[in-house]
C-alpha cells in the first residue's frame, strides 16, 4: 500500500519517515491507549514502537500490511509498558 514510502524510508529519506509517522500515529496511539489506559504511557509506547519499527524496517517483508506489522510492534511495546508499571 505504501511501498514507495517504505522504500524511501529504507533509503534514509527523512520526509518519508515523517509521512509514515503521520499516516499511522493517531491509529497506533489509539491501539496503545486501549492497552495501557494512560495517555502518557500510550505516547511512550508509541514512540518506542516507531523507533523500533524504523530501526528494523529491513525485517518488514510485506507478507502483511505495514499497518498490521506496526500494530504488532505497538501492542508489544504497550504490553511492555504495563509490565514495567506492574514492577514499579
Amino acid at each position: 500500500m505504501h511501498d514507495d514510502l517504505i522504500a524511501r524510508c529504507r533509503a534514509g529519506d527523512r520526509d518519508a519517515y515523517y509521512r509514515i509517522y503521520k499516516l499511522y500515529a493517531r491509529a497506533m496511539y489509539n491501539v496503545s491507549f486501549r492497552i495501557t489506559g494512560r495517555g502518557a504511557d500510550a505516547e511512550d509506547a508509541l514512540q518506542d514502537a516507531f523507533i523500533s519499527a524504523f530501526k528494523n524496517l529491513e525485517s518488514y517483508r510485506a507478507d502483511a500490511t505495514f499497518g498490521a506489522w506496526l500494530r504488532r510492534i505497538v501492542v508489544n511495546k504497550s504490553i511492555n509498558v504495563l509490565k514495567k508499571r506492574k514492577h514499579e
